[in-house]
């Protein structure tokens, strides 16, 4: 009977920036997201992830969970082969290979790791060789996945966000449970379709809510309610990764071969017709500087995006560009600089009189120079997410310090990496964002879930990190940079 069956579920999930130099190991994973056994059902159930919209289908449906490990890793530089081949490990060891019916994986398709080319496909391809013939495998991607034919192919399909920022991460580990189910019920799967485009895209310009990919998810969307149409996904991809599979993916899968082609092929053609609408528009530095000369007539509050330092994009957000500014012009408002020195200092006295911005990526190791009262002192902070993005997940701050000078500008120095995924990363420390003149978050798209809302003046900022809005900063080795937008150009 159906209760008999029992599903294998796991993952990993990195976005890695081939352009930092620093590498994540497992600590890394460990310190952010390492849910093994049955901890991964406790983490992760009732939550906004692809492991609880897993759970909570397959709970429905009354199948056995094996839980093997899900680790992630705030997005860094390339993983090293020995973290990666642990993580394998520790996933194969929690599988009984003779009481499998299916496999469902949360991955993010934008992992890199250092001596082994497509990690994803080889974990895949390493359960699959401990399996019985033809069961049935199911794999989940983020937005940002640099998908590969070979990940494509080795999977019976792959189910991708509709939304960046991604709102709908349960909603998609649903929907591949559902297709998992329904391929073990009628021991049936679908036609697939996978097209690269040669179409590099930055993350500021890949939101879902907003032209171009707006409009490009409509006609996704109205696709599968054709007839033959299960799902078509689309991955404008993660553009700071060094690697052959860039540019964006189009899969898809349904019942009709020359219904699905169609669909998808009509999709690539509008891809094509909007490509100079993925163009980014961005101010240098000196612009903004010039633009905030007139502080007190710009309406708020302000949001000052800078996505080149975008911590969910690999950047290590401690970029003190935009923080010279702040204090040269005496502005108020709220900055949070990654300040891993904090792990080895304690703070004992009510002022801060320091340095901040060791940038551990470019030779230039510019600091600044900071003083005011510490407002908020604690160790091994953190929180739990309560918004649209990533609900339910804890956010881990290490050593927080919260700095606040004369002049109202509070400096939130947090030990470890955060991701401005909401804006409770700004409200445990007493700071409402409604009553904020400024509000700087390194980020590219995801800040809008915390801010959008309230932002009344955005200025985004190309401040010439590893995340920069301009492509043609970088050095791409592995791809023919001619047949590419907009390096070609």
């Amino acid at each position: 009977m159906i209760k008999s069956k029992s599903i294998f579920i796991g993952g990993i999930w990195h976005e890695t920036n081939t352009f930092s130099t620093k590498k994540t190991y497992i600590k890394d994973f460990k310190s952010y997201q390492w849910h093994e056994g049955q901890n991964m059902i406790k983490k992760n159930l009732k939550t906004n992830t692809e492991i609880g919209g897993f759970l909570d289908i397959f709970n429905q449906k009354g199948f056995r969970i094996q839980p093997s490990l899900f680790a992630a890793a705030v997005p860094s530089g390339i993983v090293t082969k020995k973290t990666f081949l642990k993580i394998v490990q520790i996933i194969l060891s929690n599988l009984d290979k003779d009481d499998i019916d299916g496999v469902a994986l949360a991955l993010h398709g934008a992992l890199v790791v250092e001596g082994i080319d497509l990690p994803e496909h080889f974990l895949i391809k390493t359960i699959k060789n401990k399996l019985k013939k033809n069961i049935p495998i199911v794999a989940t991607f983020d937005l940002h996945a640099n998908l590969s034919l070979e990940l494509f192919e080795i999977c019976d399909m792959l189910i991708g966000y509709d939304t960046f920022p991604h709102i709908d991460m349960g909603e998609r580990g649903k929907e591949a449970a559902m297709f998992l189910c329904k391929m073990i019920e009628t021991e049936k799967k679908p036609k697939k379709y996978f097209k690269k485009i040669p179409i590099i895209t930055v993350p500021q310009m890949q939101s879902t809510n907003e032209f171009p990919m707006k409009e490009i998810m409509e006609t996704v969307f109205n696709s599968e309610q054709k007839k033959d149409i299960e799902l078509i996904s689309i991955s404008p991809g993660f553009p700071y990764s060094d690697i052959k599979d860039l540019g964006i993916t189009i899969t898809g899968y349904g019942l009709n071969s020359k219904t699905l082609n169609q669909e998808c092929d009509n999709l690539i053609d509008q891809i094509y017709k909007n490509k100079n609408n993925f163009s980014p528009q961005f101010l240098t530095i000196n612009e903004l500087d010039k633009k905030l000369s007139n502080f007190k007539k710009i309406k708020k509050p302000i949001v000052i995006a800078d996505p080149s330092d975008n911590v969910g994009g690999g950047a290590l957000g401690n970029n003190i560009e935009i923080l010279e500014i702040l204090i040269k012009k005496k502005l108020p408002g709220t900055i949070v600089i990654w300040s891993p020195f904090l792990k080895e200092k304690k703070y004992k006295d009510k002022y801060f009189n320091g340095y901040v911005g060791s940038n551990l990526i470019k030779d230039n190791n510019k600091l600044i120079k900071i003083k005011g009262d510490i407002i908020f002192n604690k160790s091994n902070f953190s929180y739990f997410r309560d918004g649209l993005y990533m609900t339910g997940q804890q956010v881990k701050m290490g050593n927080v310090l919260v700095v606040k000078t004369k002049f109202n500008l509070k400096i939130i120095l947090t030990e470890n990496r955060v991701m401005p995924f909401d804006d409770k990363h700004i409200k445990v420390f007493g700071i409402n964002p409604k009553k904020e003149d400024l509000i700087v978050t390194k980020s590219g798209s995801a800040w809008k879930i915390a801010f959008g809302k309230i932002a009344k003046t955005i200025f985004n900022v190309d401040t010439d990190d590893i995340c920069s809005s301009n492509l043609k900063r970088f050095n791409f080795t592995k791809i023919d940079n001619k047949r590419y937008w907009p390096l070609n150009e």
